[in-house]
């Protein structure tokens, strides 16, 4: 699409499409390492055999993974990237390596982030740390296919069908254009496309007189690795549910109070949360890939210092759950807004990334949610015995990412940052201040349960949360 933001024709089983602006501007033409890395940790044997033919399965289920990125028309006279469907594609790669430690999967992991993905294959590859006991699977993902809940989609078909060669996953037609996934009622609201059209005319101007400004250069990517224990997690879901708010509620109060103890009220930009877009658009298939996740801002007035009274976090934790509620009833329109929107820009691309590209972004922080995952621990053969929160590394203007999820009563904890960004030293001063929060709101659990009645459950994810950590640089 151009300037035009009218449905296109459909098409049956359409063999390609065009890369959405959001799609492009992750895609990057594909110079850029704007990668997914998600490990997940093995016992017992892995068949290579079945591995292989679990990989060939999930790329005949999912399109997607069996085109590749090529030039075509934008239907303006101009030139953008197309997802063009391979009647012959180049199977998911998938590397072996030897597995000489546990901590083999970081500097593989590390390694990842900065590997281009090759242009004939899948923009979905695996790294097999294979080991006699304990192996590890690396499944790394462009973010321009997947979001944080399509790469445990990909995860929890491949180990399905390792330990299940028949069993049935399913397949999907579609590429998923705009036009099959935003529903008719948007395309054909004329109010709607006049908003959009003084808007994206307003917009375009606006980004046409910015002089242009070298890229910021950002410091050496790391990742930090923590993990906190079964009990400390269940007596903090407790608590969670007496004091009426979700556990994500108490662990995002926990990173704001413990980012602005160590940086500063000033020295942290925006706090952000992804959500999933699929409660939005509802002809996306739950198991199908989309890269897309909408952001909501966090807004919440800290009192200054460290440590607070614990009426005081549980407190902050509700104005929280109120603030994240109302932001989420508001993002239903605005995401369809802003997919229209947004191509009607793709003849502003380059302008637009070089814009971004010169914008300080190293400040602020996403807090991205994977709940807990419902991945089955016994595969026959071999169990799943560990799945690390995925590392993203979204180049070329970082901010810093922490992913959190749970597995077999633990959570896990990702942050992801540069050392310019986000020093080390104070990426373990954080990590520090958010444990000891954490675990000082979960052992007054307990004493909270008998001294008083619960409020009423709101929705909460049981997620159970070693203060053991590990950092690995790029």
């Amino acid at each position: 699409m151009s300037a035009s933001t009218a449905a296109p024709p459909a098409t049956a089983a359409a063999t390609a499409r065009p890369l959405t602006l959001f799609e492009r501007g992750m895609y990057l033409d594909g110079r850029s390492p704007v990668a997914i890395v998600f490990p997940a940790r093995i016992r017992g044997p892995l068949c290579e055999r079945r591995l292989r033919h679990a990989l060939a399965r999930v790329q005949a289920k999912h399109p997607l993974l069996r085109c590749r990125v090529e030039p075509g028309e934008d239907g303006a006279g101009g030139t953008r990237p197309w997802f063009r469907l391979q009647e012959d594609p180049a199977p998911i790669r998938l590397r072996i390596i030897e597995r000489n430690s546990g901590g083999d999967w970081q500097r593989r992991s590390r390694q990842e982030w900065s590997q281009l993905f090759d242009p004939s294959e899948p923009l979905v590859r695996v790294t097999w740390l294979r080991g006699v006991e304990t192996s590890e699977l690396l499944l790394v993902c462009h973010h321009c296919l997947c979001d944080g809940r399509s790469i445990v989609t990909l995860l929890r078909e491949i180990l399905s069908l390792c330990a299940d060669p028949r069993r049935d996953i399913g397949t999907h037609p579609s590429l998923q254009s705009l036009q099959e996934i935003l529903p008719a009622a948007v395309w054909n609201d004329p109010r709607l496309q006049r908003r959009l059209r003084w808007k994206t005319a307003l917009f375009g101007l606006f980004v046409r007189s910015r002089r242009r400004r070298p890229a910021r250069r950002y410091g050496e990517a790391y990742a930090l690795h923590w993990t906190l224990d079964r009990g400390s997690a269940q007596a903090l879901s407790r608590r969670c549910r007496a004091e009426g708010v979700s556990l994500f509620n108490a662990l995002a109060v926990a990173f704001v109070l413990g980012f602005r103890a160590v940086r500063g009220a000033r020295g942290v930009g925006r706090f952000t949360v992804p959500v999933d877009a699929r409660r939005f658009l509802p002809a996306l298939a739950a198991d199908g890939l989309f890269p897309m996740a909408p952001t909501i801002d966090l807004s919440l007035h800290t009192p200054s210092g460290g440590m607070f009274p614990d009426e005081v976090f549980w407190s902050l934790a509700r104005t929280l759950r109120a603030g994240i509620d109302r932001s989420i009833q508001r993002l239903g329109p605005r995401l369809h807004e802003n997919l229209l929107g947004m191509e009607r820009l793709h003849a502003l691309f380059d302008r637009l990334i070089a814009y971004g590209q010169s914008r300080p972004s190293g400040g602020n922080v996403t807090l991205s949610w994977l709940g807990h995952l419902d991945l089955p621990r016994d595969h026959g053969d071999f169990r799943l015995e560990a799945v690390h929160s995925p590392t993203a590394m979204l180049a070329p203007t970082p901010a810093t990412v922490v992913t959190i999820s749970g597995f077999d009563g633990h959570l896990d904890f990702a942050l992801t940052s540069d050392r310019q960004s986000l020093p080390a030293a104070q990426a373990h001063a954080v990590r520090d201040r958010i444990v000891a929060i954490l675990l000082a709101v979960a052992a007054d659990a307990d004493a909270h349960s008998r001294d008083a009645g619960p409020r009423p459950r709101t929705d909460i994810d049981p997620v159970p949360v070693d203060a053991t950590a590990t950092e690995t640089g790029a």
